[in-house]
């Protein structure tokens, strides 16, 4: 539709009516836009963002009937868009009626847009339809900030030097004559090949011991997390989860019905005396014990013998979500907890989705032979199996050595980027930060010291950063209850490392104390400097 301000007004359209429309609804001045907020960060685009908000405002009815605009110009001005942006959004509106042109080609709120309740957010409970479940609705409940691309998003891999050339071979070969048996549906339990390469690279790079028909491909670890939760639970059953935890798990299980226990988690990873005095009749047990998410400690034997002979004692399931271990950047590699179960209580999940790429949505389950038939003959009936397309091209790419080779290119990347961050931290926020001692994965934790408490929350910190187009996770989300730490997640597997500095000092002007003028020091501009100029040697590792 071509906008009013652009156009000369159909003659006899509309203006009979306009005319004669009762004078007591004109507003004594045309109304702005200013003070508006445009988040330029946002994947929503800007003339989106600007239609939602005039909506949102002749809804609630703080623009009634009748309300005139100023110009398009003039909007774009305040805004600091182009006018260009204004008038797709007046369109929009115009297309949904919520708008009309004035006899002099001005924009005014329709006669038929009368106000009503204003819309609930889409993070509210009140927003979900009433035909959805109430465990779907709680699922919606979570309010948690996800699926920001960021310098620091947490568990978010590098892919600029995945060997693409040697993954495209694969695909293409595979598939320019495939049998007919792969191009039809394959078990659910996965390719054996694929199935097989699992079991010898687990072999190798954590020492877990287990045969092919112990190993079940799946869609990662949240789509096998949403099958096993609805194979062991019922609706009501408790869960014993880490607090704080990663989030995403507690989204399959609320799915699933189950009731979230909370289990603190201390610098030994889960406290397991903690979960059996809040729920000694739990059905199952989600740990991530060799990198716990968010704050990344290792659980030590002795907690994990004293969880693995509980659950024995109590047939209960320990799922282990093993996150991110693969990239251990001191010391030895931890032996998982599935290498010490000897009762076939731990169920085992991991994923390629950290050391390949996240779209490539391929994982697996490792675990008795008696859960497998069970999992495969349940899957088979409410979703098949895992697409295809990629199993053989995974069981090639990994016979070949290239995931191997891959994965220690991006250990020592990985490793270079974390010490890079640390030392920026140290360097820039040292009264406003402590990092977390954990060496595994691909994010840390920085704890807000007590002055830093005193002065806002981790919330309130991200919230800043946001504004200043720096994503950053507060710790506090990842918690159920009232939570017991304050700090920022970063994640450093897309971080280069000649930006941690810069990007430090940035963040140090939003939220620091003391060091809230550190772009301004001489010391540190220069040693910024010499930081870009010695990571650029790390460009794209």
């Amino acid at each position: 539709m071509t906008h009013p301000e652009v156009r000369l007004a159909i003659a006899g359209r509309s203006n009979n009516h306009l005319c004669a429309m009762d004078k007591s609804r004109q507003p004594n001045k045309r109304v702005s836009l200013a003070g508006m907020h445009i988040d330029r960060t946002s994947a929503v685009p800007l003339h989106l963002q600007i239609a939602a908000h005039i909506r949102g405002c002749i809804l609630r009815g703080t623009f009634p009937a009748g309300t005139q605009f100023l110009g398009s110009r003039e909007i774009a001005r305040e805004l600091g868009c182009s006018r260009t942006v204004v008038l797709i959004a007046w369109d929009l509106l115009y297309a949904e009626g919520y708008l009309e042109s004035t006899p002099r080609g001005s924009v005014m709120v329709a006669s038929v847009a009368t106000p009503h309740a204003e819309p609930p957010s889409v993070a509210s409970p009140a927003a979900v339809p009433a035909h959805m479940s109430k465990r779907w609705q709680s699922l919606l409940a979570f309010d948690y900030e996800t699926n920001w691309p960021s310098e620091f998003s947490p568990g978010a891999p590098d892919i600029s030097t995945f060997p693409f050339k040697d993954w495209s071979r694969l695909l293409r070969q595979t598939w320019q004559n495939p049998r007919e048996q792969e191009c039809l549906d394959l078990p659910p339990e996965g390719h054996p090949r694929l199935r097989s390469e699992i079991a010898n690279f687990l072999g190798s790079v954590r020492g877990l011991v287990c045969s092919p028909e112990e190993v079940v491909v799946t869609s990662g670890t949240s789509g096998a997390l949403n099958f096993c939760s609805r194979m062991i639970l019922d609706p009501g059953d408790e869960v014993w989860v880490e607090e704080p935890g990663f989030v995403e798990a507690r989204w399959a299980l609320t799915a699933a019905g189950a009731k979230l226990v909370p289990v603190p988690v201390d610098d030994k990873g889960l406290v397991v005396s903690e979960g059996i005095r809040r729920a000694p009749g739990a059905r199952l047990i989600v740990v991530t014990p060799s990198h716990q998410y968010p704050l990344g400690v290792s659980m030590g034997l002795e907690r994990r013998l004293e969880l693995l002979d509980w659950a024995n004692k109590n047939d209960v399931w320990v799922i282990e979500d093993d996150y991110n271990s693969e990239f251990r950047h001191q010391d030895s590699m931890i032996a998982s907890l599935r290498s010490l179960d000897r009762e076939g209580r731990v169920i085992y999940f991991g994923t390629f989705s950290k050391i390949m790429m996240p779209n490539l949505r391929l994982g697996y389950i490792v675990a008795n032979r008696h859960f497998i038939d069970g999992f495969s003959k349940g899957r088979a009936r409410i979703d098949v199996h895992t697409s295809g397309v990629g199993q053989l091209a995974l069981a090639e790419f990994m016979r070949e050595g290239h995931l191997l080779r891959h994965l220690r290119g991006m250990r020592r990347a990985y490793a270079t980027r974390r010490k890079a961050l640390i030392d920026a931290i140290a360097t820039l926020m040292p009264d406003d930060l402590t990092v977390s001692a954990a060496v595994t994965g691909l994010h840390l934790v920085a704890l807000f010291t007590e002055a830093m408490r005193a002065r806002m929350s981790d919330r309130e910190a991200a919230a800043s950063l946001k504004q200043a187009g720096i994503h950053v996770q507060p710790l506090s989300q990842n918690f159920l209850e009232q939570p017991t730490l304050q700090g920022l997640v970063f994640g450093y597997g897309r971080l280069r490392v000649e930006d941690a500095s810069p990007l430090l000092a940035r963040i140090a002007a939003c939220i620091g104390s003391s060091s809230r003028n550190a772009s301004s020091d001489p010391a540190i501009s220069s040693r910024t400097v010499r930081t870009i100029k010695r990571g650029r040697a790390d460009r794209g590792a």
